[in-house]
């Protein structure tokens, strides 16, 4: 080519155009843009901080740009979500749990066809300089993990076909602009009539508008495909078997063509149950129930949760309590098997069938639960706490505290089990955050502090206060003595130290509530934690006189102090120290079956303001 010239403006060449028929062109290069936003971060210890960065395409530019952080301490953890990407936002994530204040020079570098972009991030870790005794604000989480899944799923096409998967089905009902079909065969129970089945189609077709184009969830895996999502009606000679005076209803699955194709398979009673002329006096319930088992069928297509049988339940009850609190403003109630979790805060957050009749704990897939004797199943649970799956406790805490989002994160990023997922899947909240998680939830259930469903939390301990719960039904495996359902642990009091009663003690992600009488409304207040197990931390809750709730720094070990503020005096002079466990991973029957020990020392040297253990039958919560 000629010299290259300049006008100030722009660099040229002129090209003597001898042959008219050849030319040349100056071709800019593929290349992308790194911007990085904020450069410079400041970072509490134990808070964690996020910053972001763009990358923008130039000049027809398609490959994926790789991220990578250099120069990060051993004890800050940084993680990229995504760590590669075509154009778009990536997330660094900082986590300053364990970090030591300083200050430290970052380096994000992004690599993408011949382009090597380099940008720096300079990040200064602090100290908390706040009074130990200070009242703790529980900071917000980072990534708030606010997912939607029509990001995922922008746009699905209502169904048009029916998928021809089961043999023996000689009817299949559809309705105009309804998503659902009916199916069964020739040996129909006489009940099952379109005066039940039309009501049914139409309750679920409107449920399910909701959750895609409210609260948006995805359809199931049927509909995600052009077939409508079906029902089944079982006993009806086709490929669901059962007799046509077999009860019960739940969400079934169909292996077609190498495929499973997840459905709802129901007794001729909840379809009946529909037909206004039934005169059952659970029908409601029934309703209800058949549009749980279609959520099923749903989160049967999920990635996520494939080792937390729990959240299949309590999942789900939350996203049809949620879409009813909506829809109505109601936010006084949620089910009544939620009502496990509050009264024994003891049990892990992912149990299933809850507290056994040997005082461990069902697994998150009932892992301890199960026993059989000569084909008869032996009940090893005890009433109401062995429903504690079906509750929606943890759910509501995540969708009011943590994000609307979080649960549909759950159920698209925890591939295997939950608490474990948001600690550990990309993008998540990361250890620390995970542990602090548990600490919050276990605080706030003991003065019922969870924004709008807060009234709704103590229904759940008001309705079953005091009850005495055992084995729910013969045969049975142990013949526990009965427990008087109250959220308060027992103790006994040893020269000023407290020691929990046993059989209560927490579980793994388990907490203990303690009713404390102080002194003063005003006053200092210090206990001494001693720690007998791993990954245990104290904190002081109270309900001020204006109703707020205040918290302290929770600690996991030492002295747990809180001095009120002047004008948070502390309702009915009693705290509560929760002490938790918080173990996110569960490992088995070293898990399941161990107890979490401890001793709180509430008079005596390096204590204040406490002067003994309040009623554990008063409902302090209040």
């Amino acid at each position: 080519l000629p010299a290259p010239a300049s006008d100030g403006l722009s660099n040229y060449v002129v090209v003597p155009m001898t042959q008219t028929a050849e030319f040349y062109r100056l071709a800019a290069p593929k290349t992308f843009a790194l911007d990085l936003s904020p450069n410079s971060l400041v970072i509490t210890q134990g808070l964690q901080s996020v910053a972001r960065i763009s990358i923008t395409p130039l000049n027809g530019f398609t490959n994926n740009v790789g991220l990578s952080v250099g120069g990060v301490p051993a004890d800050l953890a940084a993680s990229l979500v995504p760590p590669s990407l075509p154009d778009g936002d990536s997330l660094l994530l900082l986590d300053a749990g364990t970090a030591a204040p300083g200050t430290h020079q970052l380096t994000v570098t992004g690599v993408g066809g011949f382009t090597v972009i380099t940008t720096n991030l300079t990040v200064a870790v602090v100290a908390d300089t706040s009074p130990p005794d200070a009242p703790y604000v529980w900071p917000p989480y980072i990534p708030d993990l606010n997912y939607n899944f029509t990001n995922e799923f922008p746009s699905i096409a209502a169904p048009s076909n029916i998928l021809n998967d089961c043999s023996g089905v000689t009817t299949t009902v559809t309705l105009p602009d309804n998503w659902f079909a009916f199916r069964f065969g020739g040996g129909k129970h006489s009940l099952v009539t379109s005066n039940a089945w039309i009501p049914m189609l139409e309750r679920l077709n409107e449920e399910f508008i909701y959750f895609r184009n409210i609260l948006g969830w995805p359809p199931d895996k049927r509909a995600k495909r052009g077939y409508y999502s079906s029902v089944y009606l079982l006993g009806s000679g086709t490929c669901v078997g059962g007799n046509s005076n077999d009860l019960g209803g739940w969400q079934g699955n169909i292996h077609y063509q190498g495929e499973d194709w997840p459905m709802v398979l129901l007794s001729y009673y909840p379809v009946y149950c529909f037909d206004p002329a039934c005169p059952y006096p659970d029908r409601e319930f029934q309703k209800g129930a058949v549009v749980h088992e279609a959520i099923h069928a749903v989160l049967a297509d999920m990635p996520g949760c494939k080792q937390a049988c729990w959240f299949h339940e309590g999942g789900n009850t939350w996203l049809q309590g949620t879409a009813d609190a909506q829809r109505s403003g109601n936010y006084s109630s949620m089910g009544w098997l939620s009502a496990g979790a509050m009264l024994a805060p003891f049990m892990p957050i992912e149990c299933y069938s809850g507290w056994l009749q040997d005082d461990s704990f069902g697994g998150p897939c009932a892992e301890g639960v199960n026993m059989f004797t000569n084909g008869t199943q032996i009940c090893t649970w005890r009433r109401l706490l062995g429903g504690t799956q079906y509750g929606e406790t943890f759910a509501h805490f995540m969708g009011e505290i943590v994000s609307p989002g979080s649960v549909a994160w759950i159920w698209r990023n925890c591939l295997g089990r939950v608490l474990e997922g948001l600690a550990t899947a990309p993008g998540g909240l990361g250890p620390s955050q995970t542990r602090r998680l548990i600490q919050e939830y276990r605080a706030r259930q003991a003065m019922c502090d969870f924004g709008k469903w807060s009234n709704a939390y103590k229904k759940l301990l008001h309705d079953n206060w005091g009850s005495s719960i055992g084995p729910e039904w013969s045969p049975y495996w142990i013949d526990s003595p009965p427990w008087i359902a109250r959220c308060y642990v027992i103790t006994t009091n040893q020269g000023g130290t407290l020691i929990p009663e046993w059989r209560t003690l927490p579980g793994w992600s388990g907490a203990n509530q303690i009713p404390l009488t102080t002194a003063s409304p005003t006053g200092n207040i210090t206990v001494q934690f001693t720690p007998l197990s791993t990954n245990m931390s104290c904190q002081l809750v109270y309900r001020a006189t204006d109703n707020s709730v205040v918290y302290s720094k929770p600690v996991s070990s030492g002295a747990c102090t809180l001095t009120p503020p002047p004008d948070k005096p502390i309702k009915n002079n009693v705290v509560i120290a929760v002490i938790c466990n918080t173990d996110y991973r569960y490992l088995g029957e070293a898990s399941r079956k161990h107890k979490y020990d401890y001793r709180l020392t509430i008079t005596g040297p390096e204590t204040s303001g406490i002067l003994g253990t309040a009623n554990i039958s008063t409902k302090w919560w209040q």
